[in-house]
């Protein structure tokens, strides 16, 4: 009952004010840091009245369980169904790209194959197998194994490892494309490309009625379709 007031308080104050209160999020610690930190900053500067309380975080939480407004996820395709909303906030391809220096030292690979003696680098937990999963020309499909060098589950840390010659990683093409543009990374086998996936917001039904939450996301959203990506 207490959730439902709030809501309906809220609704009548938008009528006359901007969203305001405070919103509990959720986020993968290297998404934060790339994209939805800034937005979330610009968020705050347009809606004073609005107050976010963020935990940064690579854990799946329990949305309805810890009390949390909105949690910003990355899943690949297929999304499981469940009771929360989800809002996709972007589809982002990913490519496998490497240094200059990395590439001319082993020479251009031309088929995927090639890849499994290139040094690699796995965003993750540490695994038995560790894999890439391509899609080419004409629907074509290659898994590649490789023993990486690096495992990690920071996203920064193998984009450095990659622009310093370590190995050739997978890695969302926003994280990466000013790098590509700098010619500090290249693109390896541009034509077999990794699994895409979605970034998307989930909530609960009620709690999404709140004008708080429902700005935050609105607002996300918008600042992904922004964002040009391929």
């Amino acid at each position: 009952m207490l959730i439902e007031a709030e809501a309906a308080q809220q609704a009548v104050e938008t009528l006359r004010a901007e969203p305001r209160g405070s919103v509990r999020i959720t986020c993968p610690v290297t998404l934060l840091h790339v994209h939805i930190g800034p937005m979330l900053a610009r968020f705050m500067a347009r809606y004073p009245g609005v107050t976010l309380h963020l935990e940064a975080t690579n854990r799946r939480v329990d949305v309805v369980g810890e009390g949390i407004d909105v949690a910003i996820r990355v899943r690949p395709r297929p999304i499981e169904d469940s009771d929360l909303v989800m809002r996709v906030l972007a589809d982002r391809g990913h490519r496998l790209v490497a240094s200059p220096d990395l590439i001319s030292r082993l020479g251009r690979p031309q088929a995927p194959s090639e890849l499994s003696a290139w040094p690699g680098l796995s965003l993750g937990a540490n695994k038995h197998q560790h894999k890439w999963q391509l899609t080419g020309p004409g629907g074509a499909r290659a898994e590649v194994y490789f023993t990486p060098r690096m495992v990690t589950t920071d996203m920064l840390a193998l984009r450095e490892a990659a622009m310093a010659g370590v190995g050739v990683v997978q890695l969302p093409l926003l994280m990466v494309r000013d790098q590509l543009a700098s010619g500090k990374l290249e693109v390896v086998l541009d034509e077999w490309q990794p699994r895409r996936e979605v970034i998307h917001a989930v909530f609960a039904s009620r709690r999404g009625l709140l004008p708080s939450v429902r700005a935050l996301v609105d607002y996300l959203s918008e600042e992904y379709q922004r964002m040009e990506e391929d």
